[in-house]
This record gives C-alpha cells, structure tokens and sequence, in this order.
C-alpha cells in the first residue's frame, strides 16, 4: 500500500518540514524500525521509519518515538544503531529526495565530523531494507545484509558500492502519449484496465491503478471500451503530483486503504492536511507498540533466563553412564577382593571388566562400608540417569517455549496479536496474572499467495501455529519452519497440485523472516510433509516434533 507515489508525497511533506534540520536523536523501536528526533524550523518533527515487509513505510509521526535501542537477543545497541548515532545524531538533514518512481527514499546527513552520509530506505515490501552509505554511495553497513549468495545482482555489504533496485521494463509514466498507450493497450486487449496500468506503467501501484479506472469510468460510460488515452494520462499525472490531498478510506469502520489523493473509488474517505497523518490514522498506534512491549518481553526474558539456568542446572547434574557403571564395579572389586585389603589402606588397584581401576579407599571404614558407600552413590546416579532426562527434556521443552513467546511478542504488530503473546506467556507461568481479566481478541494467520499461485499460511505466535498447522493444513501440505529456533509454523496449501520449488524458497523465506533468526544472512529451514509433524504429547500450543525433513537455506 505504501506505493511510489506515497512516498513521493513523503519527500515533498520532508523536504517542506525537516530539511537542514538537526537530527538531535535516533532510537531503534525493534529489529527492523527505526525513529529519527529532528529539530528544523523551531520544532522537534519525529520521523518513524520500518523495513517491516507487511508495513514498510516511512513518515512523521505526532509523538517522541522510544524504543530499547538494543538487540533483541543480547540487550546491546544494535551495530546499525550504533553507526545511526555516529553519522546522523548531530548531523543536519542535507538533501531528501526519492529514486523516480520507485520506492526507494536517500537522505542525506551532513556531520561536522562524518561527514556526508545518505540513509537509503527501501520500501519495497519483502526486499525492504535501511542502508547507509558513505559520500562515495559506498556501503557502511544495512539492517539486512545480502551477499552474492542471495542476490549476485545486488550485494549489499559494507564495503560494496550501493546498487539501486534494477529498473523495470515498463513505460516511464512522466513520457506517456496516447499511441504508445493504444499500442501497449492492443497487447493486453483482454485484461481489465487497472491490470493493464500495474503491468505496463512503472511506478502505478494495484490502488492508484483502480482509483485511475474508477474515475474515467465514472466520466466516460463507455470506458474503455472506447479509451479515452489523453483523459488517463490526465487522470494519471493528477493522482502523481502535487498538490497532495491525502485521504483514508473506510470499510465497516475499519481503515482500509490511504493514498495521497482522494479515494474516490470508496463510499466512506476521511481527507487529512497531509500524507504522514493520513498514515498515521491509518495505522494507529502501530509505532508505540514497541513501547508497550519492552516490559512485557523484559519479563517474559526473564523468565526464560531462570528456566534456562534450571535447564543447565539439570543438565549438570545428569551423570554420565560410564560414571555411574564405574561405581558399580569398584563396589563388587571391593568385595571381591576383600582378603587383600589391610586395615588403613587407601587404595586399590584392580583389573574390571571396564579396564583397571585404582579405586579410593577410606581407611576408617571396613571394606564392606566402603563397597556399600560406592553402592550407595551407584543407586543414587542411576535413579537420576532414570529420572533426570525427562526432567531436562521437560524444562528444555519450557525454554523453547518462551522464546516462541518471545519471538510472538516481537512479531505481532497489532493490540490483538500483542494481547495474544501476553495471554499465552500468563497461561505458561512466565508473566504474571494481571488483577483484572484482559479480553483477547482472537487473530488470524497470515496469508500470501505465491507467485506461482500457491495460497500460503503463516501462524504469527503459538495459538496461530496450532491452528495452521492442525486445523487448517492437509495430510499432503508442505510445512515449514526455522531449524532450532523459536518461529512461525509455515504451510504451503497444495490443492492438489505439485509445488514448484519457487514456492517453497517464497515460503522457505517466510518462515525464515517470521522467526528468531530473522536478520541473519541466511537461516536454516525445514521442510517436510504436514503429515510428518505430530504434537508434542503434554506439550504447549504449537510445540511438535518433525520426521523425515529436509534443510533449505532462506534469506532471513
């Protein structure tokens, strides 16, 4: 929905209220938001910016944006922030501008010690990205890394030139004239119009594409099967240019689409004095969540730390086998060579079915004390070698299921699916019950459709994996998830039709995105049948075990 032409009217609203401002402070809100404190023209402007793929975006925002500033996982500054504080805190806003229709934003900082740098922010859903450059349009360093592996095309690392997006063979909207159009037209004489604008017309997003058919319809009956070639190109520049009239449109209620024009094409349109508000409304307090979830995930941290050091401590006290089997024998040699033992010796020395043994004696003790004290601890080690495992595979199992909560707290980008994480983590002991009952909205999975058509489901926290992957999947959907780490549980619908790789890489990236190791350069995934994964037996929602997988490498 943030298209090319909302960001086009971000940079005229940016360029009109911070540039040569001074960016006096920048906070990560979490791992792929950033919030900028700029003072221009005697007031602080707050510039929110994500590289979150289902809402990318970038705008003002009314309210001081806070965040953890820190990693997820270690509580440090994140070594993107930590570059933001060194080339844009106390640097003045030189140049904003916008690559021609794409959505891709550059802002230029000049420091009086960095230097020239530009923050390069691709808005460009899956693919997005925050990257900053040196004066030479060098790489520092990006929220997301691509190496050659990835993307030969496009290696974004530190120390690699930047490479734009690569453009798009569609016509250049600012040099469109009606005979190109009929011919372009007489190629596609059988889509509808607002599919014939997206395929063909670079920059015209699916929205702007139905605003554009919705008005010349309403103009010209006929259209198109007359078309009127010098009212769309009309139509077109006037939606794509300034000035602005920003609006959000309503259904039940409910937002379900802003633009930088008037949405005509819907019933119910609330106009907005500019773009950043207009998506702001749209998105609510989206870009205080991460306020609200830092005490919320400190606690649920906290509690995995203590089922952690529970875990390790069980993990220590487990003897080994051949321990256990040692003090056995050496009770038995005792016996066995109790003639050969002399009052007060301290050691001896036998040859066992496990090699030879220098066994310590206590000399205060009679032999048969001593055997009956190895006896005793041979007992003790092998009731916990019976007991101890289960025990540790039981607090492993609660581990696992905090950082699944985690990892839900972190990824959910509404009230509902935060309200969900909390309950969930109430439910399991690892927050604890608030005074008054809290009414949990239900939410639903994601769903995407692949490329080659595949519908696919994506559980964004452990109520939701439980549904995709026991109530809504098939015996013969493929299923997907990050190897070893906390995550979204992944299903490609099959429909009975076989699925091409390309759609289980789409998938692969997915579940890579929707985990713990999203960020990485490359995460590990598991792919198998859905009727390879069974629930864990006495286990928490969500939590399974997998059989005959394979592993497949996707970005995170």
């Amino acid at each position: 929905m943030f298209d090319a032409v909302t960001l086009a009217a971000v940079v005229d609203e940016l360029n009109e209220k911070i540039l040569r401002g001074r960016v006096q402070d920048v906070v990560q809100l979490d791992a792929r938001s950033f919030g900028f404190e700029i003072y221009a023209q005697h007031q602080r402007q707050y510039l929110y910016l994500t590289a979150h793929p289902d809402d990318t975006r970038v705008h003002l925002v009314t309210q001081k944006l806070r965040g953890p500033s820190t990693t997820l996982k270690t509580g440090a500054p994140t070594p993107l922030l930590l570059l933001l504080r060194k080339y844009a805190r106390d640097a003045f806003v030189r140049a904003i501008e916008q690559l021609p229709h794409e959505r891709v934003l550059k802002i230029q900082f000049d420091h009086a010690t960095e230097g020239l740098t530009t923050l390069v922010v691709e808005t460009i859903g899956k693919y997005s990205n925050i990257i900053l450059l040196d004066a030479d349009e060098v790489v520092i360093d990006a929220l997301k890394r691509v190496g050659a592996d990835i993307n030969r095309a496009r290696v974004t690392l530190p120390r690699h030139a930047y490479a734009p997006p690569p453009p798009q063979a569609k016509l250049d909207p600012d040099a469109l004239d009606a005979s190109e159009l009929a011919r372009v037209f007489a190629d596609h004489a059988s889509a509808p119009l607002h599919q014939i604008l997206v395929k063909t017309i670079f920059g015209v997003s699916p929205l702007l594409a139905r605003e554009i058919a919705h008005r010349l319809s309403a103009r010209f009956p006929d259209f198109p099967q007359f078309l009127h070639f010098p009212e769309l190109i009309a139509t077109l520049t006037a939606l794509t240019r300034p000035p602005w009239s920003p609006s959000v449109a309503f259904e039940d209620g409910e937002p379900a689409a802003f633009a930088p024009y008037a949405l005509t094409q819907f019933a119910e349109t609330r106009a907005f004095d500019s773009i950043s508000a207009a998506i702001e409304a749209f998105y609510g307090a989206a870009e205080s969540y991460a306020a609200v979830k830092e005490p919320l995930r400190a606690q649920i941290a906290d509690a995995r730390d203590k089922l952690a050091r529970k875990r390790d401590a069980l993990s220590e006290s487990l003897p080994r086998a051949e321990e256990t089997e040692r003090l056995r024998v050496s009770g038995e040699m005792i016996l066995a060579h109790a003639h050969e033992i002399a009052r007060g010796q301290e050691k001896l020395r036998a040859e066992t079915e496990i090699g030879e043994l220098e066994i310590p004696l206590n000399p205060t003790l009679s032999v048969v004390d001593n055997a009956q004290k190895f006896f005793k601890e041979y007992h003790r080690q092998k009731d916990a070698l019976a007991r101890v495992p289960a025990l540790l595979a039981a607090a492993s199992a609660e581990v696992e299921y905090a950082e699944q909560m985690l990892n839900d707290l972190d990824l959910a980008e509404n009230r509902a699916e935060i309200d969900a994480a909390v309950a969930a983590a109430r439910e399991a002991g690892l927050i604890a019950a608030p005074q008054r009952r809290i009414r949990v909205t239900p939410s639903a999975p994601r769903e995407f459709t692949s490329r080659d058509g595949f519908t696919i489901l994506v559980g964004k926290n452990a109520r939701q994996n439980e549904e995709v992957t026991f109530r809504r999947a098939r015996a013969d959907d493929v299923w997907l998830h990050a190897r070893n780490v906390a995550g979204a549980h992944v299903v490609i619908v099959r429909a009975g039709r076989e699925i091409p790789e390309t759609t289980i890489a789409e998938a692969a990236q997915l579940a890579a995105y929707y985990s713990a190791a999203r960020g990485d350069t490359r995460v590990d995934v598991i792919v198998a049948p859905r009727r390879n994964v069974q629930r864990v037996r006495g286990g928490r929602a969500g939590m399974v075990t997998v059989r005959g997988e394979k592993v497949v490498g996707a970005p995170g």
